[in-house]
Parts: structure tokens; C-alpha cells; sequence
């Protein structure tokens, strides 16, 4: 016999006595699983028999504490003796693995365990309804190409989340993928085909059809997720040609065909297949691992692509590989309702018919305009919805708005053009370099317009220009230039001039640490002088001539500038308005308006938060909150006499528990 490439040992003489041995076992067990009439597993109730494996049952149960069905894989321990508690081990350990898998694309496994009472080890996996494709493939249906370039492309997908999360499938093939009812592709058998792939001398060593496994696999070298990747190329070849790419009449010449043979090309066993699909192909079939497509998601990546290239779509469907009408039938044990073929038809129309037949074979139409639709069926849908968007446009135009609408007020307006200066001051400023200006003009602009996109846009530019200039290398020497000059007068004793110069570094870069705690030091040295100096001097009694009457102290006149108003309002009100007004001009006005619009676009009446953030002449100003309601008018107002320093922040807040109920206005200051 010959013997092959090195390295590789042929197994047929091997295969033989073991295969004779696990058919003894299997049949016995078998025998012993069918003849008992199975109604629980674990805590798991057995409704009905869905498959029947090479070590096991495959039962739909459902699990009592939770209500849920599942696919309840069993495998029993009697295969051998001296194996069990190593079976066992291994199978627990690796099927917990498998658990730890949550993806859309691999059923997952819900609880795995062992039934005391029959010795049966079981995995509770999500039962999902459709075929596997081996039973789609069975039933004589042949793939698309772009169909099986999307269906590996998910199985890739799911494949690389289940590698990044250290699990290997070891037994990708046709009876492990399922389709679901929308045409989705589905992984099962993680953790049990990893199991199964281990060095045990029992049923679990050669499970299922070599047709799939990988050389490394074969040769039993180390593997890693690009085994998979090998076998999920063996199943995408079989999905377009509709026969596996090695085949042999004994598991010998199959698994020497794996390892020594190169792959035939698709596109000359199948001339109907796009010759695209012939380096993706091979490339999955390379013997050497390094050679393959390291990751499922470079393999998706690529197919997805072809598949897009296959199928024709919308402009704007640019990414998708989604199939959503399959043209078969995913679901276990149904089959699609009879398509109802057209009518025969005669007279004058029978010539054009046959023309238009014949036009239809040269042109390649979209698949939903070579549908049949019965007449009667499509008008009724067409006069249906007509009849409803009538219906629905004849409510809206009972519900537009009319006219006239009031305009804009003077004190809206003025907020409009401070806002608008501002920005201009904010860009002016910026351009000539005074960044601190044009931070103070952005946020005044902010304040009144919050949400527009010019404030927002400029503010992260003044942003990015200030956080330049401070981390600029001029500015860095400056600022340690600075910060030595006050140390040297801090250790003189000088703690003014030490505050000083460490307040200048400060203003060039305020993230200076070793800055901001010299500052602070400076300033409780000079304050501790100063206490000093003033209790040791001795006091003197006040002359007549000193004291100043009230009348002639000097007025200290408040520095002009502007304080912040933040209007607050839990508004049970649908719709009016709020006035704020500043020594009796119109300061702002706030409308509001809470309607929500229901089912066909009705209008119902609701509540909401109103809040804005007003900027108000400092100084001693009458401020007048008067709000407005739609229907009855002005329902509130209340004039507050205060002193409005300069920068500082107060807070307008109007409390009404009902809309029939009386406001409360309040105006207090928060900060500074």
C-alpha cells in the first residue's frame, strides 16, 4: 500500500476494527434508547423524537421552570467503560465553552447536564424552526450563487466571534447549518463537534463524514479556527456545484485526497458558477493554514462583497447581503402553498402575449415583475389603500393650522440680532488674536441660542485655538520663566509679587499645577502678614477731622457687564408664552408649545419643561415675569427689584402644581 506524502499515515486499515466495534456498541445502544419510552431528561419534558445522531437522540423538550422549548441533544456514557469519566469530562468542559457563546448567527446553548437515572449526558440548545442545509441539498434544490456566497458569509461572521472567543467548532458541515423561516443561517453543535474531534478511541473520533474535516485535522496536528474556515470552504463549494470537491469510495481515499490532492476549480465542474467565486474557493482549500484566510471576517468581507456584485439593489443598499424573500422553503416538515399557474388564453391578445414572451426571454427583469398576481387580488389591495390615504389626507387638511400667524416680537428680534453680534464679535476677536474675548462673545451666544450649530462650531474652534496656544513651546517657557520668578520672590519674603507672577502664569496655561499651588501659598503668606502688621500697629483714636459724613463717602459705581437669567418652568400648560422683561423693555419673549401628534396625525394636548438662559444689564433693574396662557390669556405676572452684579447668575423659577391653579414666581440669585 502506499504510503503518501511524509507525515501523513493512511488510516483505512485502522478504521476498520474500530468501525466494527462502534457498530456493535451503536446498535446496542440504540436498540436500548429506542425500546425505552423516553419522557423526561433531567427536568426537561420530552414532547416529540427530532433527529437521531450517531451517539444520541436529538428530542424537542421543554424546560417546565421557564415555559421554553428546547432541542434537547442527548449522548449516552456506556460507549466504553474505561473512557466514561474522561468522555464525561471532556464533554462538560467544551460544552460549557460553548455556552459562554451568545451570537445571532450560533444557536445557543441554554444548559447542559447528566440524567443520574439513565447514565444519558444532555445539551438544551434554542430549537430554531427551518432545515439544515444537508436536508435542503437532499431535496435536490440548487443554490444561487449569490445566495451561497451570503449564507457562508454569515456562518463566517458568527465563526470569527466564536474563534475570538477561543472556541473552535471542529465539525462544520451542511447538517450543522440551519436556515431559518426568514432565510438566516444558523451554527449548532458548538461544543459537541469540538468533543467529538478529541483523541478518544470511541465513537466520538471519527463522528459524522470526513468529507469536511481539514488536513491538520486529519493528520492530527494542532488546529485553530482556520480548520473551520477550511471545512466551511469544503461546504461552500458544495452549496454552488451541488457535489463535495473530494470524494472517494472508502474514508482512506477521501482523507488522502484532503491532504494531497489541490481542490478542483468551481467554475469548470459547474459552468453556470461566476469565475469570481475560484480564488475564494481555493484559497479556503489551502493545505497549509497559513495560506487560508486567517479570520472568518476576512472571509465575509469578501463574499459580501461578491454577493452585492450578484444581486441587484437599491442605490442606497450599499452594505447589506441580507436575502429577505428566499426562494425555498426553510421549514421542518412544510412546504410552500402551490403556485398558481396562469390560465390559457386565446383571441387577439394570444399574438402580443407570445411577442411580449418572446422580448422577456432577451431582457433580464427584476424577480418580483415575473410574479403571478391574480387581477381581482390586486385591485382590491391598490383600491384599499387608496381609500385609506384619502381617508387620511382628507383628516390632516381638517387639522392644518390656519392663518394669520403672528410675527416675530421686538424683544425676540433683539435677542436674535445680540445673538448674531455676538458671533460676529466672537469671529472678529478670534481672527485678531484676543482669544478671551471671543470665548466670553461665543458663550453669550450660547447662552441665548443653545442648540445653534455656528455658536457650537466656533466655540470648539476658540476651544482648539486656546488649548494650542497653552501647550505652544513659547507659551510653556513663559510659563516657567513665570513661575521662577515668583518663587524667587516667594523665598524673599515678597508674597505679592509672588502671587503676581504666578497669577500671570496662570492666565497663560491654567492647567499649571505646580503654578496654582504657589499661588495659593503666596496669597496665605501675604494674608498672614498683612494680620500681623495690622495687630502690631498701635491704634490710634480717631481725630474729628477724619470722620467723613455718609454724603460725602464716594458712590462705588457698579462695572457694567451682564448677569445671567435662568428661566425655569414645569409647564402644565399646552401652549403660550413667557415674557421677561428688564425695566420695562422686552427682554425676551419664550413661546412653548407642547401638542403631540397621535394616530393619523391627531393633536392632543400636553405638558413640558421650559428653560432658557437670558443675559440681563447688571445694576439695579425691575425684572417682570408675565406668562401667558393661549386660551385665557395672561394668567400670571409678578415684578422683582434687585441688584444684578456684574457676571453673577440667578434663577427665574415659575411653580404651577395644575394649569387651573395660581403661579408662583421666584427670582434668586445661585452664584456670585
Amino acid at each position: 500500500m502506499p504510503t503518501g506524502k511524509p507525515g501523513f499515515q493512511p488510516a483505512e486499515a485502522s478504521f476498520r476494527p474500530v468501525e466494527r466495534q462502534i457498530g456493535i456498541t451503536h446498535r446496542r445502544n440504540s436498540d436500548r434508547i429506542e425500546s425505552m419510552a423516553v419522557t423526561h431528561v433531567g427536568r426537561y419534558e420530552v414532547e416529540r423524537t427530532l433527529g437521531r445522531g450517531a451517539m444520541g437522540i436529538v428530542y424537542l423538550a421543554r424546560d417546565p421552570l421557564i415555559d421554553r422549548k428546547v432541542a434537547l441533544k442527548t449522548l449516552r456514557l456506556d460507549v466504553d467503560v474505561d473512557v466514561a469519566d474522561e468522555f464525561r469530562e471532556r464533554f462538560l468542559r467544551e460544552a460549557q465553552a460553548a455556552g459562554r457563546l451568545n451570537h445571532p448567527g450560533i444557536v445557543t446553548v441554554h444548559d447542559v447536564g447528566e440524567d443520574r437515572s439513565s447514565g444519558v449526558l444532555y445539551i438544551a440548545m434554542e430549537y430554531i424552526e427551518g432545515r439544515d442545509l444537508k436536508q435542503i441539498l437532499a431535496s435536490g434544490h440548487r443554490f444561487r450563487p449569490s445566495e451561497a456566497a451570503r449564507i457562508v458569509a454569515d456562518v463566517a461572521v458568527a465563526l470569527d466571534y466564536a474563534h475570538q472567543m477561543g472556541v473552535i467548532h471542529r465539525d462544520i458541515k451542511p447538517g450543522n447549518l440551519i436556515l431559518t423561516r426568514d432565510g438566516s443561517a444558523r451554527i449548532a453543535d458548538f461544543g459537541i463537534a469540538r468533543m467529538e474531534s478529541s483523541n478518544l478511541t470511541t465513537d466520538g473520533q471519527f463522528i459524522g463524514t470526513p468529507n469536511f474535516m481539514s488536513p491538520e485535522q486529519i493528520t492530527a496536528k494542532p488546529i485553530d479556527g482556520r480548520s473551520d474556515l477550511f471545512s466551511l470552504g469544503v461546504v461552500l463549494f458544495t452549496l454552488l456545484t451541488g457535489q463535495r470537491p473530494y470524494s472517494g469510495e472508502t474514508m482512506h481515499h477521501v482523507t488522502r485526497k484532503i491532504v494531497e490532492e489541490p481542490p478542483p476549480i468551481p467554475s469548470i465542474v459547474e459552468d453556470s458558477i461566476p469565475v469570481a467565486f475560484n480564488p475564494i474557493v481555493v484559497k479556503c482549500l489551502e493545505k497549509d493554514p497559513d495560506r487560508r484566510f486567517q479570520t472568518g471576517a476576512d472571509l465575509a468581507s469578501v463574499l459580501a462583497a461578491l454577493a452585492r456584485s450578484l444581486v441587484r439593489r437599491e442605490p442606497e443598499d450599499n452594505l447589506g447581503t441580507a436575502i429577505h424573500s428566499p426562494d425555498l422553503d426553510t421549514r421542518t416538515g412544510e412546504r410552500l402553498p402551490p403556485v398558481r399557474m396562469p390560465q390559457a388564453r386565446t383571441g387577439p391578445w394570444t399574438s402580443r402575449l407570445q411577442a411580449w414572451s418572446r422580448l422577456r426571454e432577451r431582457i433580464i427583469l427584476p424577480e418580483p415583475l415575473t410574479w403571478e398576481v391574480t387581477p381581482t387580488w390586486s385591485l382590491t389591495i391598490i383600491g384599499a389603500w387608496a381609500l385609506i390615504w384619502i381617508a387620511t389626507i382628507g383628516i390632516l387638511t381638517t387639522l392644518k393650522p390656519e392663518g394669520p400667524f403672528a410675527a416675530p416680537s421686538a424683544g425676540g428680534t433683539r435677542n436674535l440680532n445680540r445673538t448674531a453680534h455676538m458671533l460676529w464679535l466672537a469671529s472678529d476677536s478670534m481672527a485678531a488674536g484676543d482669544l478671551d474675548r471671543a470665548r466670553d462673545a461665543v458663550r453669550s451666544a450660547l447662552d441665548q441660542a443653545p442648540a445653534s450649530p455656528a455658536a457650537r462650531a466656533l466655540a470648539s474652534e476658540i476651544g482648539a485655538e486656546t488649548e494650542l496656544q497653552r501647550t505652544s513651546s513659547e507659551t510653556q517657557e513663559k510659563v516657567a520663566e513665570l513661575v521662577a520668578e515668583g518663587r524667587r520672590a516667594y523665598r524673599s519674603g515678597n508674597y505679592t509679587t509672588a502671587a503676581d507672577r504666578f497669577s500671570e502664569a496662570l492666565e497663560l496655561d491654567p492647567q499649571s499645577e505646580l503654578a496654582a499651588d504657589y499661588l495659593e501659598l503666596a496669597e496665605d503668606r501675604s494674608r498672614q502678614a498683612r494680620r500681623q502688621r495690622s495687630s502690631s500697629a498701635p491704634s490710634r483714636p480717631s481725630s474729628p477731622e477724619l470722620v467723613l459724613s455718609p454724603a460725602a463717602l464716594p458712590i462705588a459705581k457698579q462695572p457694567p457687564g451682564n448677569a445671567r437669567i435662568t428661566v425655569y418652568y414645569n409647564c402644565p400648560i399646552n401652549a403660550g408664552t413667557v415674557i421677561i422683561a428688564v425695566d420695562g423693555e422686552t427682554l425676551a419673549e419664550i413661546p412653548f408649545d407642547h401638542t403631540k401628534k397621535g394616530f393619523l396625525g391627531l393633536k392632543t394636548e400636553g405638558s413640558g419643561i421650559v428653560k432658557r438662559v437670558l443675559l440681563a444689564p447688571s445694576g439695579t433693574r425691575e425684572v417682570t415675569a408675565t406668562i401667558s396662557d393661549r386660551k385665557r390669556g395672561v394668567i400670571a405676572s409678578k415684578t422683582f427689584s434687585k441688584t444684578l452684579p456684574r457676571d453673577s447668575e440667578w434663577a427665574l423659577k415659575i411653580d404651577q402644581p395644575k394649569s387651573t391653579s395660581e403661579a408662583s414666581l421666584f427670582l434668586v440669585r445661585t452664584s456670585r
